[in-house]
């Protein structure tokens, strides 16, 4: 197979990575709210943890909602989506290392780790919307650090609304696309 039918095959597996992203704004959410209610420290491990449901959320509403069988096993696309995982990860171990020393800027890190990991999106789907997505995501948390804009009430919402703005944007794009 040729690149651009690994990426095609994917595109259409994943409805272009819309669903995933919605729920991956859906956590962001929750974390915005568990951070506002309750505490930082709470708000960031939500997103941690929840974070570790987004992709089978994602595989179940695919089923569900969009009836998508998976990509083929010989797909190298997944691979690339899964790499950006282990990087995200260690941002997202930074930005726990701040909760005793800097709280306000733990979400702005977190952002940051998870717009990094759309980077590889681009390639794994051949979709250049992905630099753009994980560009804002990346520069939501510099701008809130280098502005000093405290992140636990702000940047968790505003990454949970660009969130679900991308993913409904990527699966209007595989309507198109199907048509």
């Amino acid at each position: 197979m040729k690149l651009e039918i690994y990426q095609q095959e994917l595109r259409r597996a994943y409805v272009r990575g819309g669903p995933g992203a919605i729920i991956s704004g859906g956590v962001w959410f929750a974390a915005a709210l568990t951070a506002t209610y309750s505490s930082i420290s709470d708000g960031f491990f939500l997103l941690f943890f929840a974070g570790m449901f987004i992709f089978p959320a994602s595989k179940f509403a695919l089923k569900l909602f969009f009836q998508r069988a998976p990509e083929s096993k010989s797909n190298p696309g997944g691979l690339i989506c899964l790499e950006t995982v282990f990087p995200m990860i260690g941002g997202l171990f930074a930005a726990w290392l701040l909760l005793p020393y800097r709280p306000e800027f733990v979400f702005s890190v977190s952002a940051i780790a998870v717009g990094t990991h759309y980077f590889g999106f681009r390639t794994a789907y051949g979709d250049w919307t992905y630099w753009v997505f994980g560009a804002v995501l990346c520069m939501i948390g510099v701008s809130s650090i280098a502005l000093a804009i405290p992140s636990s009430n702000s940047v968790p919402f505003i990454v949970a609304i660009v969130e679900i703005v991308f993913g409904t944007g990527l699966i209007l794009a595989d309507r198109v696309e199907a048509y």
